[in-house]
């Protein structure tokens, strides 16, 4: 009977090896699609950036003299499961007369089997420079709540496993940002989150959630009295990532109607418009066409935002061309 006990205890050592590996690579699998959906850059972005760069910077809070309420949905390679979607509802409003600003944004993300949710709550304050320019500091404190449904999964895993029956965690961080403006110019820096922090606690998968830093910029130049155009670049910096660069140029026609083109190094084309209905309610969509081998499976990406202007400041014009709607 010995021998065939040690046989048994043999046997259940190889299961739980082998449980063990594939809990491994059931993580590894999460882990890896969710922080490098794109090479390198794991915070979720937008091309409808260029009409509301709060989602970036928190020290873009309050500078727009009016307060604003927006909602972003994008549809990403649509056509292909799984794939990435991204949700994005915000505040942002200046408050009283003394150029302080704040902001609440969360967003939602989901790849595969993996959600993300990231909140934060930001302020700001504005001092004048110059009777033309403007600085804005701007401060931010950020929660992520990353989770893995495994249901889709379960042919790969014990489901009785404890271990394995929920993947859920919380990591808090600040970021800030500044922002030098004008009604005609604008340049920003922002870093999101100040701390990294590991995703996991695997020696065999050291996967940190990295650093983003954005520094973006931009002109506006008044054709004539009903026409505008507005150029901007927006360079993203990641560790041990190539630098990305969005490229825009946007033409707004009568204080009504935005339409533009959007270039990203290394990913895709997107054609933008925005139209302001009455004068509270804008309606934004682009269209992304992906340059990568990913085109082959899927034509469409699709972003659509919603935003409404509510209140009026006491220091900018409302109608001030760095905003156009």
């Amino acid at each position: 009977m010995w021998p065939v006990n040690l046989q048994n205890m043999n046997m259940k050592s190889i299961n739980n090896q082998q449980k063990s590996f594939m809990k491994q690579v059931i993580i590894f699998i999460l882990l890896l699609t969710g922080s490098l959906r794109v090479f390198g850059q794991q915070d979720p972005m937008y091309n409808q950036y260029i009409f509301n760069s709060f989602t970036i910077n928190s020290a873009e809070a309050g500078t727009r003299n009016i307060g604003t309420v927006s909602f972003l949905h994008r549809w990403q390679w649509l056509g292909i499961k799984g794939s990435p979607a991204t949700s994005s509802f915000g505040i942002e409003t200046p408050i009283g007369h003394k150029g302080w600003g704040a902001g609440i944004n969360v967003v939602s993300d989901r790849l595969g089997p993996e959600q993300n949710q990231t909140f934060n709550i930001a302020g700001s304050y504005q001092v004048r420079l110059t009777d033309t320019y403007r600085l804005s500091a701007g401060l931010s404190f950020v929660g992520n709540m990353r989770r893995a449904s495994l249901d889709d999964l379960r042919n790969l895993y014990d489901v009785d496993d404890p271990d394995m029956a929920q993947i859920n965690t919380f990591n808090p961080n600040v970021g800030g940002g500044l922002l030098l403006y004008s009604s005609k110019n604008f340049l920003g820096i922002s870093l999101p989150r100040f701390r990294e922090y590991k995703l996991t606690e695997m020696d065999m998968l050291p996967l940190n959630q990295l650093r983003h830093l954005f520094v973006y910029g931009g002109h506006i130049f008044a054709v004539n009295e009903n026409l505008w155009f507005k150029p901007s670049v927006l360079f993203k910096f990641v560790n041990g990532a190539p630098t990305e660069i969005d490229l825009n140029a946007v033409v707004h026609l009568r204080k009504i109607v935005d339409v533009g083109v959007n270039y990203r190094t290394g990913d895709g084309i997107g054609l933008l418009a925005g139209l302001k209905l009455r004068d509270q309610f804008i309606l934004n969509y682009v269209y992304e066409f992906p340059l990568t081998d990913i085109r082959f499976g899927s034509l469409k990406t699709h972003e659509i935002g919603v935003r409404y202007l509510f209140g009026k400041g006491p220091d900018h014009s409302v109608d001030s061309p760095r905003f156009f709607n």
